[in-house]
């Protein structure tokens, strides 16, 4: 484990855990940590899902670029992932474009304080944080307001989350037979219908997401796929989309279940992000089973414009 005292540029490595002050310190992960951490985030379900989803990952020898650095250990309270690279022209996938850092925190105080320790962002650069709690977003605007940075408000969530296959139908064998993984050569029409999509960044996502981790699509006669479902690097179900003509035909209650079943056979929480508003995508998550905690309504809040 590194732990990085804020008060100088210098990096002191620790073979164990140091409890120290988190108004001074930060401590980067190493391998046994990340593990550790994994375990200890499960108990925090639903509001550690996306940092947990990028350690899951990370602990399985999928490709990333992120740090994961923590206010204490092994009794954090805070936790970041964030990518590794600070150089923009550097950024390769939309996570780094976008400079994306997913967080987890058990109170306002300590996500003000991870936050806000020297050298952990760079508030002059544009920054998504991805899943900040709802209930903790005023120590957000807090400390930006303090750092004059300008900020923006990307969107609330639905964080749903399913616990069992209980309503989830068998589809339909006609639907079943033409269901099929989705391949890096489907990258470019996947972008182009991506709410996020139609830049390189965002394609070379698109592709590291086929190339890692499952996705399947439903294909048209001729082999096309007309609706499809990917995972993304922090284990979420998404970019669920269905070509206009083929709609209201079942094509994405069929990705949805089948995958989800795969992953609860092998395990793996199964979750989901529905901004709110998208409300043909909640009902239908709704409608398979799937829940949300009332209370929580992680964000997207954006540091500085593009």
């Amino acid at each position: 484990m590194a732990v990085l005292d804020s008060n100088s540029s210098s990096i002191c490595l620790s073979k164990s855990a140091v409890h120290t002050c988190k108004h001074c310190r930060m401590f980067v992960l190493g391998t046994e940590e990340l593990k550790s951490a994994e375990h200890i985030l499960r108990g925090s379900f639903p509001e550690s899902l996306r940092v947990y989803g990028c350690l899951y990952n990370i602990n399985r020898g999928k490709p990333y670029n992120w740090e994961v650095i923590s206010d204490s250990w092994p009794d954090f309270r805070a936790i970041i992932c964030k990518p590794k690279l600070q150089s923009r022209q550097d950024y390769q996938d939309r996570e780094g474009d976008c400079n994306m850092c997913h967080i987890y925190a058990k109170d306002k105080e300590s996500l003000q304080n991870l936050l806000g320790t020297s050298g952990l962002l760079d508030w002059s650069q544009f920054t998504l944080l991805a899943g900040v709690d709802g209930k903790h977003l005023d120590a957000v605007k807090e400390l930006a307001a303090c750092k004059n940075t300008p900020t923006k408000m990307q969107g609330f969530m639905f964080a749903m989350t399913l616990e069992d296959s209980n309503h989830l139908k068998d589809p339909e064998r006609n639907l079943a037979s033409r269901l099929k993984p989705l391949t890096t050569a489907h990258a470019e029409l996947v972008n182009s219908t991506w709410k996020y999509g139609s830049s390189k960044c965002s394609y070379n996502s698109i592709v590291s997401y086929i190339s890692n981790y499952p996705s399947l699509c439903v294909t048209a006669e001729d082999g096309t796929p007309v609706s499809w479902l990917l995972m993304s690097h922090h284990g979420t179900l998404g970019l669920l989309y269905t070509s206009p003509e083929h709609r209201r035909k079942g094509h994405a209650r069929l990705l949805v279940t089948t995958m989800a079943r795969a992953l609860l056979e092998q395990g793996r929480p199964i979750y989901a992000f529905v901004e709110e508003g998208n409300n043909p995508s909640y009902s239908l998550f709704m409608s398979l089973g799937f829940s949300h905690k009332p209370d929580f309504r992680p964000v997207w809040f954006q540091l500085n414009p593009r």
